[in-house]
């Protein structure tokens, strides 16, 4: 059973009255649908034809100013953004320039090799830099994210508002 079927399992289960017979993932509400899409893995909300009017209302709802919808059987943060993929294993993000001088941030926009330092001296007053090897960080296709809290722990759902 895929994570969406599972979900949507669990979420008809929780609002389904004892007496009642079990309802559909199409009665539940606005949030809770945009929480079974979100977390639908293998395939994704977007390969779910139920899922792609949900997730297109969504994004264009976030793009012109609201917020994240609840839903009262699971939890979401609210959105993020982390414009930069992670830097590859041994490199650190920074600010800075390629090849200079660089800081450690977070949320810099160089990955960094802070292992190999190059001083650098001259001008004739005395005076010495520390650079290191820099290079850009690669640009995220989907710069927004909201961690959803399952049973299964938390994941992060990246989605872009690009065309909304």
């Amino acid at each position: 059973m895929n994570r969406f079927a599972a979900l949507s399992a669990l979420l008809c289960l929780g609002l389904a009255p004892a007496a009642a017979p079990p309802a559909a993932a199409q009665d539940a509400s606005f949030g809770c649908k945009v929480l079974l899409c979100a977390a639908a893995s293998s395939p994704g909300w977007s390969g779910i034809p139920y899922c792609v009017p949900v997730m297109q209302e969504l994004f264009h709802r976030l793009a012109h100013g609201g917020g994240w919808p609840s839903c009262s059987e699971g939890h979401a943060s609210g959105p993020g953004y982390e414009p930069y993929q992670a830097c590859p294993a041994g490199l650190t993000a920074a600010t800075g320039t390629a090849g200079g001088a660089v800081t450690p941030s977070p949320d810099g926009e160089l990955c960094a090799d802070l292992s190999k330092p190059q001083n650098a001296c001259g001008g004739g007053d005395g005076g010495c830099t520390t650079t290191y090897p820099a290079t850009p960080r690669e640009r995220r296709t989907d710069p927004y994210f909201v961690d959803i809290s399952t049973a299964n722990g938390v994941q992060r759902f990246y989605f872009s508002l690009q065309g909304y």
